[in-house]
């Protein structure tokens, strides 16, 4: 009896141990939950303001950064122009000085309605498509309509800008007929002063090219005479053949 009584005294106890144990554990899960829940509650209890600050804050980082964006581009485009401008000033430099120290002269072919720049190794730097004047064979007397051959020289380059020209066709004075320039040439060797005027020039009509079309003078394309005035100076050689 009793030992009876002694199990019963131990069954008592470890169940109320148990239940101690029980309850200390639930209170423990339902610690742990708190936070969590609390945390929720407060991001749910944000107020209109702040939700409106936040709002604020991001559109204020994002106009921050396109702009930084923008004058990263902008600066990166203007140190692209300005080594662009140090690049052409540079050429134009080089240019002169070859041009100053007759380092080019000019080869037209006449057979092959082609202007050749060249330098002082004979390399061909630039050509052009060009007209001749309208008859063929060597050029004997003003008004024959021939392009001399023969070598010459650059004697002046004017303005030719404001020129106009009477072509005898009826039209009267043609506005613009020697482009913007005009590479005067120096015949008075060959002509023994008979015949003169001969030149390089632009024109009122860039889409006849390659033909026989002038009166005796070589014709380029505006932009193209353009170009070849910055390689040219007074002196430079002109050699012209058939």
């Amino acid at each position: 009896m009793k030992k009876e009584r002694t199990m019963a005294k131990v069954t008592v106890l470890l169940m109320a141990l148990l239940l101690l144990f029980s309850s200390l554990l639930i209170a423990g899960c339902e610690e742990e939950k708190k936070p969590a829940n609390k945390a929720a509650v407060t991001e749910t209890k944000k107020t209109p303001e702040q939700l409106a600050t936040e709002k604020k804050a991001r559109e204020e980082a994002e106009i921050k950064a396109r702009a930084e964006a923008e004058k990263k581009a902008k600066d990166e485009a203007e140190k692209a122009k300005k080594a662009e401008q140090l690049r052409a000033e540079q050429e134009q430099a080089r240019i002169k000085q070859n041009a100053d120290q007759k380092k080019y002269f000019v080869y037209i072919k006449k057979s092959a309605f082609t202007l050749y720049l060249m330098d002082d190794k004979n390399n061909v730097v630039k050509q052009y498509d060009c007209t001749i004047g309208k008859n063929p064979g060597q050029k004997q007397k003003r008004g024959d309509m021939k392009t001399p051959t023969g070598t010459f020289y650059v004697d002046e380059i004017c303005d030719a800008s404001f020129w106009t020209h009477d072509f005898g066709d009826g039209k009267g004075e043609i506005k613009g007929a020697y482009g913007p320039w005009f590479i005067s040439i120096n015949t008075d060797e060959m002509s023994k002063g008979a015949w003169g005027g001969i030149g390089i020039h632009g024109t009122h009509k860039p889409h006849v090219m390659r033909a026989m079309d002038s009166e005796g003078c070589i014709r380029l394309q505006n932009r193209n005479v353009e170009e070849l005035k910055k390689y040219v100076r007074v002196g430079t050689k002109v050699v012209i053949e058939e």
